[in-house]
């Protein structure tokens, strides 16, 4: 088995980052077509659309916090076997906890509005995803 050094633990907060990319992106098209549907114009897609992008980009937003979760837990990890000093792990983790709170309740924001089909979703909460 191959052991774990910063190297496998940097080349999974470039993976998450470049999520992190793709997933702003994909708000910012949702929210601009949120910005069309507003003005009456032609989205580029249905409401009941736009609630279930906004939905599955969230759920998409937990998995990367995941990934930079465990990866903060490995370099905890290495940083235990290596006898340094751990402060900024844990601190990392406290971090990455708090953006998974987060995270959960811009979930459960997107299940409310699913469940009301209301598109003013607070699309704040996706800026402190990440």
């Amino acid at each position: 088995m191959k052991k774990i050094d910063n190297t496998t633990v940097i080349d999974i907060q470039l993976i998450a980052t470049l999520l992190s990319i793709l997933s702003f992106s994909f708000a910012f098209i949702l929210l601009y077509n949120q910005k069309l549907l507003e003005e009456d114009k032609d989205p580029l897609f249905s409401k009941q659309d736009t609630l279930n992008y906004v939905a599955l980009n969230r759920l998409f937003v937990l998995v990367i916090v995941f990934l930079f979760l465990g990866a903060n837990a490995l370099h905890l990890k290495i940083d235990k076997e290596k006898g340094e000093d751990l402060t900024f792990d844990y601190l990392d983790i406290l971090s990455s906890i708090l953006t998974l709170i987060v995270a959960l309740l811009a979930i459960y924001m997107a299940y409310q509005a699913l469940k009301d089909s209301n598109l003013s979703i607070d699309n704040s909460i996706d800026d402190a995803l990440l």
